[in-house]
């Protein structure tokens, strides 16, 4: 080819040729060579990059220019048109085309691509390239290569299509600064699929690029200023990729960029991850797999192909700027995108994970509790920790990693960053010495209280500190108590502050405390008993260091708590300025004082302790103001100083469970008994004392207490009417609360049987045969239950017979029969049914004879003998109420009798009789139709 087809040739591309087709001819290899070369580069270093290597030249022809640059991608008529903004084709760049591994641009220019080495990639997919710009345009053809080649003498079977350029006329696109047109080989629908899936990586890769259209599809960048970076070496970025196909349809997505050196670290914006297989980028794909979860993009040299790290390249200088990345993102994000060197897929990727790993190591980036980064060597992490914790215990501890991160999924990950964690334990060891108002560690128990969930976290916070009431603290729960009432301090027993109380306290081990148990607990005793009597007063009211006050304070806690009884021996200061046991004392004012005898015992409390200390809670320990109690569980003996116990403890059948009573009864006044039972009796604590009977009160009372003369045992109670006419009611406004200290128509012992029967023999007393027969029988219950005995009852001079007469000469009916024969004026019953056993135990008590012994009868006429199946003996045994006995049986048509006693005889007719054994019956009347 002599002359050039083309046309005009503004780039001298005859010169290029000629000088080519020279040197091939001078050496036929070196034409071999290039045509190797550009197929190594077409079948290895360059296949799929074509998109890659055509969007690299045009950044640098837009940074040349100093555009923001745009790449066009579309099909036409078979061909593939590639289009681009920024600096047109120059001499020296088509020089570079046709030289095949020789650039015009220089790296230190900053410049990506390399003439005549990435455009190869135009030959993976075309014979006949074109390249049209402002400037001029030029083509490359395998054909024309070929004849040229042929033309020269030399063989043509395999040439390279990039070495011999042609001038062209053919203008390029209009908005374009310079077009590559591609005649394909094969179709152009794979080529422009892969294009669309390469061009939004390609925008952000190649900063110099603001748009790629791709048939039709713009892919655009945004680039706007990013979070602050501390190290003003470093700089962030918004990078927003939009995709747009013109249809409708649209996405986005924004990375994170930062800027370190010659190397971009990028992470998705919105808390995505980067793809989990990943490659190096310099700035375009290589084919170094990376394992690290954030993009990395550097200026690292490459090999010629572009594939791989030319070997004076160290690729963890890349790893600047990964840790001014991590710190810009949330504190879990942060964890997450530390690589892991285990995950390493080849030595490269290994390399750079051990640098940034170094980096991490000896940087503090690691997110704090306070927000503010820490080294990781140097940090511990508390597993669970919460925010409300975390918000507390960084005000103490700066080492505490941030609370999205201290989870148990993490801890593998921290540990191999050289993060410490801080157990439970460690963690209550720290917290010792810290000093905060109780509501603090309430708060702090709470923020706690989610960490406690297993009994090995309950053992683990042993040496938990816990404030308590009086003002100290207390190194873990144990010996601890925490109180629903109590929110006193006491000196004998250490409490939970109860500004500080939380559930997480009981779950410890904090036992719950009532009054109750605080009353008794063994060291109050103690501190009671060690109180100094002869101590002088000084400013304390109490005169006991403050200790009645505090017990007061307990007390007043619960109305309800049960008081020990030793805690009566407190002593507290009297109106002589001595101090005496709470039980020797009365309050001033005291009611009880106006019933006791003139030279009582008792002192008074000084008005100053009342006023200190509250009257009503004086009273509940043992001050008076009414009648004291003794109160004693299990008691053992008569060993509670009340007067006359041991004579109540003899009646006593076995020792009682509890023993309550009212103490001083022998103090009261003769004269003041009405008032003091009127007190006794509306108090609510000892009215049931008085109506227990069988209770030393009561059973004190009955015997000492009087009132116009006479004992209250000898006294009924106004509501009892079964011993009206018997006994005197009690003239008293609540004589019916006082039934335990009166009479009762059972005797409690041998006196109270011998009151019943001398007033039942008072012929001057109304009383009716039935209330003579019904005390009778009451008597002989007593006697058989035990409670007397009749030998130790007084005879009455006078009884009370069935006629409700008064005789001093009677019979005790033994046997129902004689009934008939006896006058009701000569007769005393034992019950309301005859029994000979009943009548013997009263004719003893009584000293009178039994009917049976008085009196010998006889039946004056034999009878006819009958049977019990007789209709006379049926009668009889139904009108009786009783079953048909066996024996015999005699009717009478008149039945008589004969009695006979010391000194008299008589007859009597009767209706019915026994006489050795033979029952005697009248034979009924019939009667008058």
């Amino acid at each position: 080819m002599s002359a050039d087809p083309f046309g005009p040739d503004p780039f001298d591309t005859a010169a290029l040729r000629s000088s080519t087709l020279d040197a091939w001819i001078a050496s036929p290899t070196r034409l071999a060579e290039d045509a190797a070369a550009e197929s190594d580069l077409v079948t290895v270093g360059y296949r799929d990059r074509l998109l890659t290597e055509l969007a690299a030249n045009a950044a640098d022809a837009a940074a040349a220019a100093g555009i923001a640059g745009e790449l066009a991608v579309w099909v036409s008529d078979g061909e593939l048109h590639v289009a681009n903004t920024g600096e047109p084709l120059s001499v020296e760049g088509v020089r570079s085309l046709a030289a095949l591994r020789v650039s015009a641009k220089a790296p230190a220019d900053g410049q990506i691509g390399r003439f005549g080495v990435g455009f190869t990639a135009t030959a993976t997919v075309a014979d006949r390239i074109e390249i049209r710009s402002r400037t001029g345009s030029v083509v490359f053809d395998r054909a024309a290569t070929v004849e040229a080649v042929r033309d020269a003498g030399l063989p043509g079977d395999a040439v390279p299509v990039l070495r011999l350029v042609w001038p062209s006329e053919v203008g390029l696109a209009n908005g374009f600064d310079t077009e590559v047109v591609l005649s394909l080989r094969e179709p152009a629908g794979p080529l422009i699929e892969a294009m669309l899936a390469q061009a939004p990586d390609l925008v952000v890769e190649l900063a110099a690029l603001q748009r790629i259209t791709v048939d039709g599809v713009e892919v655009s960048v945004e680039r706007s200023t990013g979070p602050a970076v501390e190290d003003d070496q470093a700089s962030s970025a918004i990078v927003t990729v939009s995709v747009d196909d013109g249809a409708g349809s649209a996405s986005t997505r924004r990375w994170l960029e930062v800027t370190r050196g010659g190397t971009r670290w990028l992470v998705d914006a919105d808390n995505g991850r980067a793809p989990e297989h990943d490659v190096l980028r310099a700035p375009t794909p290589t084919d170094i797999e990376l394992s690290l979860p954030c993009r990395c993009i550097t200026d690292l040299a490459l090999t010629p192909d572009r594939r791989h790290l030319h070997p004076g390249a160290e690729i963890g200088d890349a790893a600047a700027g990964y840790v001014d990345l991590l710190l810009l993102v949330d504190p879990v994000r942060r964890l997450q995108l530390v690589p892991e060197l285990h995950l390493a897929r080849n030595r490269d990727d290994a390399r750079l994970i051990e640098a940034v790993r170094v980096q991490l190591r000896d940087t503090a980036w690691l997110p704090g509790a306070d927000d503010e980064p820490l080294l990781p060597s140097r940090a511990v992490v508390l597993i669970g920790l919460t925010d409300r914790l975390a918000e507390m215990l960084s005000e103490h501890f700066a080492d505490l990693v941030h609370p999205d991160i201290s989870l148990a999924q993490y801890l593998p990950a921290l540990g191999r960053l050289g993060v410490e964690e801080l157990g439970l334990a460690g963690l209550a060891e720290r917290l010792g010495g810290l000093q905060h108002e109780p509501s603090w560690w309430h708060d702090l128990y709470e923020a706690l209280a989610p960490l406690v969930s297993t009994g090995r976290e309950v053992e683990e916070l042993g040496a938990l500190p816990i404030p308590r009431s009086d003002g100290r603290m207390s190194v873990g729960v144990r010996g601890l108590f925490v109180s629903d009432r109590i929110a006193t301090p006491m000196r004998w027993i250490p409490t939970v502050h109860p500004e500080a109380r939380h559930s997480l306290l009981e779950r410890l081990g904090v036992q719950e405390l009532s009054v109750t148990d605080a009353l008794a607990d063994p060291a109050l005793r103690v501190l009671v008993e060690d109180v100094d009597l002869d101590s002088a007063v000084d400013d304390d009211l109490a005169g006991d260091d403050g200790l009645a006050a505090e017990i007061c304070a307990v007390l007043r806690a619960d109305p309800d708590a049960a008081v020990p009884p030793w805690l009566a021996t407190l002593p507290l200061l009297d109106t002589d300025g001595e101090f005496r046991p709470a039980d020797e004392l009365l309050l001033p004012d005291s009611p009880l004082l106006g019933v006791l005898v003139e030279d009582h015992p008792f002192g008074v409390v000084d008005a100053e302790v009342v006023s200190e200390c509250g009257a009503d809670e004086l009273r509940r320990l043992g001050v008076g103001w009414g009648f004291l109690t003794v109160v004693d569980e299990l008691p053992v003996g008569p060993d509670h100083d009340l007067p006359d116990e041991e004579d109540w403890w003899d009646t006593l059948p076995d020792a009682p469970e509890r023993l309550t009573a009212v103490r001083d009864l022998d103090l009261i006044d003769d004269r003041s008994w009405p008032e003091a039972l009127t007190m006794m009796a509306t108090d609510e604590a000892i009215a049931p004392l008085l109506a227990d009977r069988d209770g030393y009160t009561a059973w004190w009372l009955r015997r000492h207490a009087e009132v116009d003369g006479l004992l209250l045992g000898e006294y009924r109670a106004p509501s009892d009417e079964i011993l009206a006419g018997i006994i005197d009611p009690l003239d008293h406004p609540h004589a019916d609360a006082l039934v335990g200290a009166l009479a009762r128509l059972e005797p409690d012992t041998a006196d109270d049987a011998a009151l019943l029967l001398t007033r039942l023999g008072d012929p001057d007393r109304d009383i009716t045969a039935g209330a003579a027969v019904t005390v009778h029988a009451a008597m002989v219950v007593a006697c058989r239950r035990g409670g007397i005995d009749p030998a130790d009852v007084e005879v009455p001079e006078r009884v009370r017979t069935i006629a409700g007469t008064v005789t001093d000469r009677a019979v005790v009916v033994d046997q129902p029969w004689f009934l008939q024969a006896l006058s009701d004026g000569e007769t005393v019953l034992a019950g309301p049914t005859v029994t000979a056993a009943d009548a013997e135990t009263l004719a003893t008590l009584l000293d009178l004879p039994l009917a049976s012994e008085e009196y010998t009868a006889t039946v004056r006429d034999p009878g006819d003998a009958a049977t019990w199946a007789h209709p006379e003996a049926v009668r009889f045994g139904a009108e009786r109420g009783v079953e048909v006995p066996r024996g015999q049986v005699r009717l009478h048509d008149e039945l008589w009798i004969s009695l006979r006693d010391a000194g008299s005889r008589r007859e009597a007719r009767v209706r019915w009789w026994v006489e050795d054994g033979v029952t005697h019956l009248e034979r009924r009347t019939a009667p008058e139709s």
